[in-house]
């Protein structure tokens, strides 16, 4: 909670607010040429309120409210009491006319430039994001069109690496001939290597019947063993 002195200071910039910006100049000189003076307009030659010094600079005003909230800044309202201002009275209403004179920010002007930042933040985002996906569509198109490369043989100490191309050339002939061999079955295996009398596959003769006479001939069984 404000003290009453804090209250009092808080009344006496109010009432410098509302005075013309040339009356609060004027008082700003006044106070350093005359002998500041509270509870009376003048004392003396010399003596005077900030308002009368005000107005001896050319400051001139009318009704306002800063003669009694000074009177009760310094402590001298309703007490009839007229008196030399203290130093410190004097820099406190200076430092108040200084701090009223410094120009507000304008809160419209600054969120206009605000809004008018964002905004181009966003524009470069979206520019930023149209240009990276041209790039993309550009390099695939570029990779679709380009021909597929040729594999490329290492080189290991100055030799050229078949090592890898010799396991891959292996690892396709092993699928080809187990491919063939599912193919082809073992049927080549009786084609090509045995021989197979006539009577193959007929019931067994009857080795206690009597075999024919005669001689055998040895140049047709070897003609048959040959073919």
């Amino acid at each position: 909670m404000a003290t009453p002195r804090e209250q009092a200071r808080a009344e006496l910039r109010r009432s410098i607010d509302v005075l013309p910006e040339r009356t609060r100049k004027a008082m700003l000189v006044g106070l350093g040429n005359n002998t500041v003076i509270t509870g009376a307009f003048a004392a003396s030659k010399d003596g005077a309120c900030p308002m009368m010094a005000a107005h001896r600079e050319g400051g001139r005003t009318s009704c306002c409210t800063f003669p009694e909230a000074w009177d009760r800044f310094t402590g001298v309202h309703g007490r009839y009491i007229i008196r030399e201002a203290t130093p410190y009275e004097v820099q406190i209403l200076c430092e108040e006319i200084q701090a009223s004179l410094v120009p507000l920010p304008n809160l419209l002007s600054e969120a206009i430039a605000e809004h008018h930042a964002i905004v181009e933040a966003r524009h470069l985002q979206a520019t930023i994001a149209e240009q990276e996906a041209v790039a993309a569509q550009e390099v695939a198109v570029e990779e679709a069109a380009a021909p597929r490369r040729k594999r490329r043989l290492r080189i290991t100490g100055g030799h050229l690496d078949l090592n890898e191309a010799i396991n891959e050339h292996k690892s396709s002939a092993r699928t080809r001939k187990s491919r063939e061999a599912d193919d082809l079955g073992i049927d080549w295996l009786f084609e090509e290597t045995l021989v197979l009398p006539e009577d193959f596959g007929s019931e067994p003769a009857d080795q206690d019947a009597p075999q024919p006479a005669g001689e055998f001939d040895f140049d047709a069984g070897e003609a048959q063993l040959t073919r």
